[in-house]
This record gives structure tokens, C-alpha cells and sequence, in this order.
């Protein structure tokens, strides 16, 4: 219960936090050019996007719910598999557009304000809370899937912490650097990801969609404790639960788990370094 608590907590928290830095961006940006008379456009295009949200998720549940047995796995694999993918090019965009996001929000704000388009400014605040909505609930639908609706606990908190730090950056009084938050919760969520490839081609070799590689490589599960609870490191224990439900740990994987866990990992890594090595580069050309 616990694990999944604070797994659900620090995506919805992630989550939540980026649609506070929209909201604010507009904001603020509103305020500053003395266009508060279009602050309930914003709040009305919030709004409609999270009810959007929730029809997806009642949709998507209803999909669950309806599915016979023997499908389940299939349905599950897939959605482990496209939450994957949402989660990386999420992550990837934040990355290559964390220098610009509040730029590109302000630069679309000020051509809705200039074209005295008030239905545009709703339609851009609905766009962008609406991608970051549909992510959550995938997410959400992941951690779910593995254990249960208790996760709905900690999106409750999480949604309610991100809601007073959007209040507190639009007031500017949250101090805490965002780029040092986006940072760490990128490098969380990107071991996040590897673990959904993992489950998602757990969930489809049980379907017998993939059908090999399914030889099993360990199985360090402990026994069950004398008074039959998990213990530790049991992966539906309480420290191997949450490294189950943040990390993909699994205590008896099968070889194609580990390589598309790694291979994830791998690739990933890749990239960051060299964009990284490309962004250095570029600087020193610059400074020549």
C-alpha cells in the first residue's frame, strides 16, 4: 500500500508541477501586460482539460473492466508499452525545451492577446494542460494496473501539493530552482519507463503475444515471513514493492525483461550524452 502511495505521489507530483508552471507562465505573463480580464479563459481552459482527463479515464477503466480474462494481459502489455513511450518523449521534451518552455507559452499568449483572440488563449491552455492531463492518467493507469486503485491516494496528495505550489509560483513565493526539481524527477521517471518496457513485455509473453525470451533468468523472491507477510526485498514487499512500482524491479524476470530493460536504459543514455556532447560543442564554436 505504502509503495504504491509514493510511486503514484511522485508521478502525479511531476505531473502536477508542470501543469502548475503552465498555468503560472500564463499567468503571470497576463498579469504583467495588465490582461487579467482573460485570467477565467485560463481557469476555463484548465478546467475543461481536466474534465477531458477524467472522460479518458472513466473510458479507459471501462475498456479494463470489460475485457475477458485472457485479453487482460494483452491490454495491459500495450498500455505499459505506449505509457513507455508518452513517459520518454515527455521526458525528452523537457529536456531539449527546458530553456524555452516559458518563452514558446508567452510567445503563444502574446499572438492570442494580439489577435484579441480570447476562444485562442482557452484553446492553447486546454492544449497544453489537456497532454499533460492525458499523461497522467496512463501513468496513473500503469501504477493501477500493477496494485490497485490505493494509488488513487497518492494522486489525491500529489495533485493537491501541485496545486499549492502553482498558487505559490504565481504569488512568486516557491523558491525551490525548478530546473533542479525537473532534473531529478526526469532521472526518476526515465528508470520509471525502463520498468513499464519490462512489465509491458512481462504482461505480453503472458498473453502469448511474444513468445520467446521467456526463459527465466533468477528468482531472488524471499520466502514468505512465518506470519505469511512479504518480507523487504520481496518484490511485493515494502522496500522490493516500491522498487517494483519506481524502478520495474522484478524478483524472477524473464531474459527478454532484462534485455528490454537494459537496452531501454542503454539507448536513453545514449542520447543524453550526446546531446549533451553536441550542446558542448556548440558552446565552445560560440566562444570562438
Amino acid at each position: 500500500m505504502v509503495t504504491m502511495v509514493i510511486a503514484s505521489l511522485i508521478i502525479t507530483l511531476r505531473e502536477g508541477m508542470e501543469i502548475a508552471l503552465v498555468v503560472s507562465i500564463v499567468l503571470v505573463y497576463l498579469r504583467k501586460t495588465h490582461r487579467t480580464e482573460l485570467n477565467r479563459f485560463v481557469i476555463l481552459g484548465g478546467v475543461f482539460a481536466a474534465i477531458a482527463s477524467i472522460i479518458l479515464a472513466a473510458m479507459m477503466n471501462a475498456i479494463w473492466g470489460s475485457l475477458e480474462s485472457e485479453f487482460l494481459p494483452i491490454f495491459e502489455g500495450s498500455l505499459m508499452l505506449l505509457a513507455a513511450v508518452m513517459l520518454t518523449t515527455m521526458i525528452l521534451w523537457m529536456w531539449n525545451s527546458k530553456n524555452r518552455i516559458a518563452g514558446e507559452i508567452e510567445d503563444s499568449v502574446q499572438k492570442n492577446i494580439s489577435s484579441r483572440s480570447a476562444f485562442g488563449l482557452f484553446l492553447l491552455v486546454f492544449a497544453l494542460i489537456l497532454r499533460e492531463g492525458v499523461e497522467l492518467v496512463f501513468f496513473t493507469a500503469v501504477l493501477v494496473i500493477q496494485d490497485g486503485v490505493i494509488t488513487y491516494i497518492g494522486l489525491i496528495i500529489g495533485v493537491f501539493a501541485a496545486s499549492i505550489i502553482g498558487v505559490m509560483l504565481y504569488k512568486g513565493t516557491f523558491r525551490v530552482p525548478l530546473g533542479s526539481f525537473f532534473k531529478w524527477t526526469s532521472f526518476l521517471l526515465i528508470f520509471f519507463a525502463a520498468g513499464m518496457v519490462a512489465y509491458g513485455i512481462h504482461e505480453l509473453q503472458e498473453g502469448g503475444v511474444i513468445l520467446f525470451g521467456t526463459t527465466e533468468l533468477w528468482n531472488i523472491n524471499p520466502p514468505l515471513l512465518p506470519d505469511g507477510s512479504y518480507p523487504l526485498l520481496h518484490e511485493n514487499g515494502l522496500i522490493g514493492g516500491l522498487a517494483k512500482s519506481l524502478f520495474g524491479y522484478n524478483g524472477n524476470p524473464s531474459l527478454l525483461e532484462v534485455v528490454g530493460y537494459l537496452s531501454y536504459l542503454g539507448l536513453v543514455s545514449i542520447y543524453f550524452v550526446v546531446k549533451k556532447r553536441g550542446a558542448s560543442i556548440s558552446d565552445l564554436s560560440r566562444s570562438d
